[in-house]
């Protein structure tokens, strides 16, 4: 019996260690597990604050350091996230863009007084690039203004791979820049994740794209330490060794350990008994588990009593006493079993109070629904959204909120039907019947009773595609003036052709000639050719400026004494004048054409030319939201209202006004470049123009002009008076004058040979060349012996600054006079640069060659040109 009992014992005992043992690694794989579960669960709440980053970083493009502040704090992710130490954006800069950039940024004094004087990108170099850390939150010095494509660091890699995939992107294990001077230490070990942010906030589907519409990017920084052990429990850190390591990272396991428990302990730990993977954005960590303190004891009374039994007694005691333990242990088990579902119940009434918490406080509206449309719960923004409380809602039917005749509905639900998620645009209705357009997105579930229900995330678009749509406008507008301009410096080459002949003509038959006649209404036509030309070069914003601060009064009072001379008596012009002065930089004369071009749209679109144009000029406050949909910064402008009581547009008529040469009015009666040239103007001036019209109300054009402080009073401010022109019979008033050597360069054969015949009828020796190769040729060929050199500026291959510079380096005592079918502010200057004084309009060369030949003649010719501007 003895033997019997004590191989009894030994082999009970034996089975009930391994039974323990077996348990407890069984219950520390589950607790590791349940770990690692949750610190995947933590990171994926910390990545869930990016989408919210990149909205605001499209909504609010370049923020002010308040608009950023205001919305991180609004959120308070660094009180709901432990560890979470870093939210940013960082903006993609071009090159060409890099000063404004910085001096927007050094003016920004929402949040110091003194803004950012010293703000600077670094560290410095030429890019074509930049991708510069703006915003921070916490405030981080030595990250402010840093440029992310530096090419002395690593960051640039992560930065394009996130741009070029649109998926989020982690750094391996770091310390950032604050904890850079601080000793190495575990505590301080960070990750960054980084999210690229585009155009119009959806990720474009191909890569170009999504290069093409990079805005930058924003991220997020946490301490790993903090964030683990948020999850690891006490006990479990006593009873296993918990290790976290990015595979990814560089070579070398210290380089890439994010996390141990036991830091002090060997490098070498134990095997682990688990191990693990888990995703943080484009990254893999491996969790693993080793045990340590006695993790896999089991009864060492067990072994002891086996070896030592001196009897059957003692055998059955001792197996007594194993089996009571084992019940008390089990026990003990259940005990800790109940524990843990009471924390998991309190984890989770947490989860759902977190969820709560989201759901109430969201920016965006949230319905909580069934798959037929009816609602189960709704966030205040969603009641405001649709301007109703929870219970009116939950009331309705789908077809009450939902615009159900909108074509994309019934593809969303077939697709939310198929795949459990969807997301797209769709027309809603609130609760008074106005519709609004929307992004939604939407998935299925199945809630906690078991029946399938849908949560919706409901975003109001209107705004932005309003914004959309007023951009597209722009550009359209910009297109159309591009190819204006471009037309226009053609047509100017036809007109010097066109008026310098008719002018030669003129000289050519006796004045009592029948043909005299046809020809003045021939250089009639011409001159409103040229003045034609010379609107569409301001809608085109291709004319010259001669902008200068003055008091818009006194112009509105010029243009309305003049137009009250052209009016029709049938029609009551009425002017209401500003009551305090204002002050703007512009051009008089533009802003004169612009009040007669509206006001006489306003009374040609009266009834029977019959009612009252009315005209005001008053300071206009513009507020933040009116601002950006007219492209305008918020605050004060001067304003010109035209009113009138005509017939009003629609909306297709509204949408094209301001393009060239479109008209509503019968054949003769206009040319449809009214409008589109006061839009050119206001451009030009940095301006905007609103159009408030329906049909049978008549019709307001309201023009915004950026405010100027009125400057003090200079004896110099006259202009000068405008230079007559000289008579038809005698083209430049100059042919009593000295006469010279003149080569003459135009690769518009018909315009050389009217200058041709223009200089030699005046007496001039002339020659004539086809390019700015042969001009240089030619006067290679007459060694230098030529007075003055008058080419065109646009001409194939050497064009007629490349003349200008090389005349002056062949020959300093020839003089340059330049001529071009399109006069714009850049060529002058550039021109003054080479020491030429003026530049000639082509359609302007028989009242203007001869004269400026004499006045070239009679420059010094020392070789030096004037100083710039001079």
């Amino acid at each position: 019996m003895l033997i019997v009992g004590l191989g009894l014992t030994a082999a009970l005992g034996f089975w009930s260690f391994h039974r323990e043992s077996d348990q407890r690694r069984t219950v520390l794989e589950r607790e590791a597990r349940e770990v690692a579960r949750a610190l995947e669960d933590k990171v994926r709440g910390y990545l869930d604050t990016l989408p919210g980053l990149r909205v605001y970083g499209m909504l609010q493009q370049s923020p002010t350091d308040a608009e950023f502040l205001h919305y991180v704090q609004a959120l308070s992710l660094q009180d709901r996230y432990p560890g979470l130490n870093l939210s940013f954006i960082a903006e993609l800069v071009p090159e060409d863009g890099l000063a404004a950039f910085e001096a927007r940024a050094r003016a920004d004094r929402s949040v110091l007084p003194q803004g950012h004087p010293e703000f600077r990108v670094h560290p410095p170099g030429p890019r074509s690039h930049y991708m510069v850390l703006r915003h921070l939150y916490p405030d981080d010095p030595p990250s402010f203004g840093y440029d992310l494509y530096d090419p002395g660091q690593r960051y640039r890699a992560d930065v394009d791979r996130a741009l070029a995939t649109g998926r989020y992107v982690a750094t391996g294990p770091l310390q950032l820049a604050r904890d850079r001077n601080k000793p190495l230490d575990p505590a301080l070990t960070s990750i960054v994740v980084r999210a690229a942010l585009y155009r119009g906030g959806a990720t474009p589907p191909t890569e170009a794209g999504r290069r093409a519409n990079a805005l930058g990017v924003v991220g997020v920084g946490f301490r790993v330490q903090p964030l683990v052990n948020a999850v690891l429990p006490p006990h479990l850190a006593r009873l296993m060794r918990l290790r976290v390591v990015d595979e990814q990272a560089l070579a070398g396991a210290v380089m890439g350990l994010l996390f141990d428990s036991a830091p002090d302990r060997q490098a070498q730990a134990a095997a682990p008994f688990w191990s693990g993977r888990i995703t943080v954005a484009d990254r893999q960590w491996t969790v693993t588990a080793h045990p340590h303190g006695g993790a896999w004891a089991g009864q060492e009374s067990t072994g002891i009593l086996v070896l030592f039994g001196a009897g059957l007694s003692l055998a059955l005691a001792a197996l007594t006493r194993t089996l009571a333990q084992a019940n008390l242990k089990t026990q003990a088990q259940l005990g800790d079993a109940a524990q843990e579902l009471m924390k998991e119940r309190d984890q989770l009434q947490l989860s759902e109070a977190r969820f709560r918490m989201l759901f109430e406080h969201s920016f965006d509206a949230v319905l909580r629904t069934r798959p037929d449309g009816r609602v189960l719960a709704a966030n205040a923004s969603a009641c405001a959204l649709f301007g109703a409380d929870v219970q009116t809602l939950q009331s309705l039917p789908r077809e009450r909120l939902v615009d159900g005749t909108d074509p994309r509905l019934a593809t969303l639900l077939q697709e939310r039907s198929r795949s459990g998620r969807v997301s797209g645009a769709l027309r809603m209705r609130r609760v008074d019947g106005s519709l609004f357009e929307a992004e939604v997105s939407s998935n299925i579930y199945t809630d906690g009773d078991g029946q399938q229900a849908t949560s919706m995330i409901i975003r109001d678009v209107t705004e932005r595609q309003r914004l959309a749509d007023r951009l597209q406008e722009r550009q359209r507008l910009e297109a159309i003036g591009t190819l204006a301009g471009g037309v226009a410096h053609d047509f100017n080459n036809m007109l010097a052709a066109i008026l310098g002949n008719v002018g030669l003509a003129q000289q050519d038959i006796p004045p009592d000639s029948p043909a005299q006649a046809r020809l003045r209404l021939v250089r009639q036509a011409g001159n409103r050719a040229r003045q034609l030309v010379r609107q569409i070069l301001t809608f085109s914003r291709q004319a010259p400026r001669e902008q200068a601060v003055q008091p818009l009064q006194p112009l509105v009072d010029e243009a309305m004494a003049l137009m009250r001379s052209t009016l029709p008596p049938t029609v009551r012009l009425q002017v209401q004048p500003s009551p305090v002065p204002l002050w703007a930089r512009v051009d008089g004369a533009q802003i004169q054409q612009l009040l007669m071009n509206l006001c006489t749209n306003a009374w040609q679109a009266l009834p029977a030319e019959t009612g009252e144009v009315r005209v005001a000029l008053e300071c206009c406050s513009l507020t933040a939201p009116d601002a950006r949909l007219l492209g305008l910064a918020a605050g004060d402008h001067a304003c010109l209202h035209v009113d009138d009581d005509g017939h009003g547009m629609d909306a297709v008529v509204r949408a094209r006004i301001f393009e060239p040469f479109f008209t509503t009015k019968p054949p003769g009666r206009g040319t449809g470049l009214g409008l589109a040239v006061v839009h050119g103007v206001v451009t030009e001036h940095a301006g905007a123009i609103r159009v408030d019209s329906e049909p049978g109300r008549g019709t307001r054009i309201s023009v915004f002009l950026p405010l100027a402080s009125a400057p003090a009073a200079e004896a110099g401010d006259a202009q000068p008076p405008a230079t007559a022109m000289p008579a038809a019979a005698d083209p430049g008033g100059m042919t009593s004058q000295r006469c010279a050597r003149i080569l003459y360069v135009d690769d518009d054969e018909v315009v050389a040979l009217t200058a041709l015949a223009l200089l030699q009828r005046a007496g001039h020796t002339v020659r004539v060349a086809a390019s700015g190769e042969a001009a240089l040729a030619a006067l290679g060929a007459t060694g230098g012996q030529v007075d003055v050199v008058v080419t065109d500026f646009n001409m194939p291959g050497l064009s007629g600054l490349g003349v200008a510079e090389a005349v002056r380096q062949a020959s300093p005592g020839t003089r340059v006079i330049l001529v071009s079918g399109l006069v714009t502010d850049d060529l002058r200057q550039r021109a003054r640069q080479l020491g030429i004084p003026e530049v000639l309009p082509k359609e302007e060369l028989l009242e203007r060659l001869l004269h400026a030949v004499q006045q070239a003649l009679a420059t010094p010719a020392d070789g030096r040109p004037p100083a710039p501007g001079g």
